[in-house]
């Protein structure tokens, strides 16, 4: 009696993530991507102080400049 492959991964299943990682980047590499990605970084104007504002506060509870940043940042 063949035993088949169990179906239950865990907490992660190898062969949904390749096939949505693999997906993906066929979008993002896509036209309908692209635009989708060109669209996303406009913000209408009556939203950048709203944005700021909440910029300011994520700021304002941070503890500092993440380090890893400052390292990458040296040659």
């Amino acid at each position: 009696m063949e035993r088949n492959k169990p179906t239950n991964h865990g907490e992660g299943n190898p062969e949904a993530a390749e096939e949505f990682n693999e997906a993906e980047q066929a979008f993002v590499s896509s036209k309908r991507g692209k635009q989708a990605i060109d669209a996303g970084t406009h913000v209408p104007p009556d939203e950048e102080p709203a944005l700021e504002r909440a910029e300011n506060v994520g700021r304002g509870r941070a503890k500092g400049e993440d380090p890893e940043i400052a390292r990458r940042s040296k040659p």
